[in-house]
């Protein structure tokens, strides 16, 4: 693969420079970046995190950078970006600029070895990225390459991005396409949390190798809340149901040990830009809701959420009908859960005694009390359906992902 080579190349730079390198495409969009060094500046964090070049980074970069110059050009720190000072040398082949590598610069000035070095690789760097095309005339994609794609049309909705995964990964555009999104879980007060340095380092670098021989695989993506996995479910082949099984597995490693996962899948759809922009709103609200709901399976998909279908386009979601238990104090919390608990299963009180842990007559004492704060008969279906969907809404409310 040709990232891969160029990754390569960049960390054996880095080995024998000593220094901290990146390479970033003419979009801005972050190709390669060798092992932190102790020189790393916020600037550059950034831009390994967003996979992208900061616009306001790029802006400061550009007024500094000559498209034809030979020598490695230096462009001054801006503190108010968190960038420090650094060297860019552009890649450049057959009259094209394809890319900029980039070298902090606090590690002293460079020796004559250290400069031929540096343009032996980048001059091997810029062949590489000099990209092949295949039988049909279209570029040959690499893992990241689609991976980059992934992240364009499924998390930042570019409308180009979906045209060039067409033409990235033959055969798409037949059968249909899922979206399966994976979030760590707060195993605290529910919801979810974002993913740490570490874990988003090793996500970053383990679901392609691992997991692009599955015949289902598209490609992934790591956002620093959650991960998106787009998969394809050809037309001439059943679903791979094991795969849903295989990427938790592959992300349970990559978190910190006693780490909760949750997934949301999407339902199928034709490969399009709406159908991508809904496959992301279903899959972030399947996975987030898992989180924050014990009621629904830590593997979600679409069709499990019921209600919450309906809740999650409401323009309105009033539990006015809760205030009178948010008025108690203390016991509060307590009643809301036990509540939500008996409603979800459907008035069992037995069921609810045991996912409680609860004695059944102190169940009965809470929903006596629940009853007589409310001024209303549990018994009541209409009753229940106010009660059950003001609880689900104040649910709905709580999502950060994918809103809007």
């Amino acid at each position: 693969m040709v990232v891969d080579q160029v990754q390569d190349e960049l960390d054996a730079l880095a080995a024998r420079l000593g220094r901290s390198l990146t390479i970033d495409g003419m979009d801005g969009d972050l190709i390669a970046y060798s092992t932190q060094r102790d020189d790393a500046d916020a600037a550059r964090i950034s831009s390994i995190l967003l996979r992208h070049v900061a616009p306001e980074i790029r802006e400061w970069e550009e007024r500094h950078i000559d498209v034809a110059a030979d020598d490695p050009i230096p462009v001054p720190a801006n503190p108010e970006i968190g960038m420090s000072a650094r060297l860019c040398v552009p890649l450049r082949r057959r009259g094209r600029c394809l890319g900029y590598l980039w070298m902090l610069g606090s590690g002293g000035e460079l020796t004559a070895p250290d400069l031929a070095a540096l343009r032996g690789a980048a001059s091997a760097m810029a062949d590489l990225l000099d990209i092949p095309v295949g039988s049909g005339g279209h570029p040959v994609a690499s893992g990241r390459d689609v991976d980059r794609l992934v992240r364009r049309l499924f998390d930042e909705g570019q409308a180009e991005a979906c045209s060039q995964l067409a033409v990235a990964v033959p055969g798409i555009v037949d059968g249909t396409v899922q979206l399966l999104a994976a979030v760590a879980a707060d195993p605290g007060d529910g919801g979810i949390r974002p993913l740490r340095s570490r874990e988003f380092s090793t996500l970053s670098g383990a679901l392609t190798p691992i997991l692009r021989a599955a015949p289902d695989y598209v490609g992934s993506s790591v956002s620093t809340t959650h991960v998106p996995v787009v998969l394809h479910r050809g037309a001439d082949r059943p679903g791979d149901d094991g795969l849903v099984d295989q990427i938790a597995e592959v992300v349970t490693r990559c978190l910190t040990t006693g780490s909760a996962l949750t997934l949301g899948l999407s339902e199928p759809r034709p490969f399009g830009l709406d159908a991508a922009h809904e496959a992301r709103t279903q899959a972030l609200a399947a996975a987030e809701l898992a989180a924050l709901d014990p009621a629904l399976n830590r593997h979600s998909s679409w069709s499990d959420l019921g209600p919450y279908r309906n809740l999650i386009g409401a323009n309105r979601l009033s539990d006015a009908a809760l205030a009178p238990l948010d008025g108690a104090g203390t016991s509060a919390p307590m009643l809301l859960r036990t509540l939500e608990a008996y409603l979800d299963l459907g008035g069992d009180a037995q069921a609810t005694s045991a996912r409680l842990n609860l004695h059944r007559s102190s169940l009965y004492y809470r929903l006596d009390r629940i009853s007589r704060l409310l001024g209303s008969d549990l018994s009541d279906g209409l009753v229940r359906l106010d009660l059950h969907l003001a609880l689900k809404g104040r649910r709905v409310r709580r999502r950060t992902l994918g809103r809007g």
